[in-house]
């Protein structure tokens, strides 16, 4: 979660918004703040996946939820939940705009307490050095696992000398994986806009073309769900989806296209001026298209971000490109000059 301020078009304060979602709203906002283009208030507690976690998370913030301290590793990271006093004061100052992201509809569980899907991996699964290897497909394939499936991962813990006391075996039982429906994701948008107000924008994840197998699948029926559950609330939603077509999958993801689940970091800059635009959009709530939004055109996209990036736009842009221009040319005259010199 990260609170944030756009500077005002006139005297007075600034717009100010909160993302809840993935490094892939973090990255392009962070990368803003870097060049100036707004102010960070507050931030934390950690990356969010789905609409249910994006709700824990608030309900953490605003003091209505506790975490046990045996679960912060697989929600937070950390040993015990993080200090969140900035980011309580910063929300309960009043936000204008919320931007939800939204990359997952499969959420991991533990009871009635929401679990991130990478901590859950890097922390449960491979802290146990492959014990944990059989338990987690079975939980990813079939939403939990039996006793049988729970006893001999303890099993395999036991012989390699890794921790298998009764606290583990009952994380083991509990942990599931299930896939949230559109109406319990229009439960959980409902549930965020009724607590915290303001104007709500809805992102989903993108869908690469050309790309036909499972993962695409689910990304198309999760972006239909969230539109709907958009619809319903009374929130604006956008699917970047059609980013790539306009600037080309090796310009707008990771490893020159090749990685499906990330942006380029160059193509940082331009997302970050979109999700301002999506911020500072006053129009009713509806679906947005990036047609709508792009501050450049797409040919011209990746250019006009870096020359916008290195501080190329606007009319200042236009007198250094103007200066650099004329500097070029007295030098080609003056090398020009030296030239028939040498020569006479």
């Amino acid at each position: 979660m990260i609170i944030f301020e756009l500077p005002a078009h006139s005297a007075g304060r600034g717009l100010r918004a909160s993302s809840l979602g993935s490094c892939r709203v973090r990255n392009p906002i962070i990368t803003l703040r870097d060049r100036g283009d707004l102010s960070l208030l507050a931030e934390g507690p950690a990356p969010t996946h789905t609409a249910a976690e994006a709700l824990q998370t608030l309900e953490i913030v605003l003091g209505e939820r506790e975490i046990p301290d045996a679960l912060s590793p697989l929600i937070f990271e950390t040993e015990q939940t993080p200090s969140l006093d900035r980011l309580e004061r910063a929300l309960r100052q009043g936000l204008d705009v919320f931007v939800l992201e939204v990359s997952q509809d499969k959420q991991f569980s533990y009871g009635d307490i929401y679990l991130n899907q990478n901590f859950v991996a890097r922390n449960l699964v491979q802290a146990q050095r492959g014990a944990l290897l059989d338990w987690y497909r079975r939980v990813c394939r079939g939403g939990f696992a039996d006793e049988a499936c729970v006893q001999a991962a303890l099993t395999k813990m036991r012989e390699a000398g890794l921790r298998h006391d009764e606290a583990m075996a009952d994380l083991l039982r509990r942990i599931r994986l299930d896939r949230h429906s559109a109406d319990a994701m229009t439960r959980s948008l409902g549930a965020l806009m009724s607590k915290a107000g303001g104007r709500w924008v809805v992102i989903g994840p993108f869908v690469v073309p050309g790309h036909d197998g499972a993962i695409m699948h689910e990304r198309r029926d999760l972006n239909g769900k969230l539109e709907v559950a958009a619809a319903d609330c009374g929130a604006t939603f956008f699917d970047p989806s059609q980013l790539i077509a306009d600037y080309g999958q090796a310009t707008v993801l990771a490893s020159d296209g090749a990685d499906i689940y990330e942006y380029a970091e160059g193509f940082y800059p331009l997302l970050g001026e979109m999700l301002a635009r999506l911020v500072r959009d006053p129009r009713p709530a509806g679906t947005r298209t990036s047609a709508e939004l792009l501050p450049y055109e797409p040919r011209r996209g990746p250019q006009a971000a870096r020359t916008r990036q290195a501080g190329g736009g606007g009319q200042k842009g236009v007198w250094r490109r103007v200066a650099k221009y004329f500097s070029r040319r007295i030098a080609m005259i003056g090398r020009t000059v030296r030239s028939l010199r040498a020569k006479g």
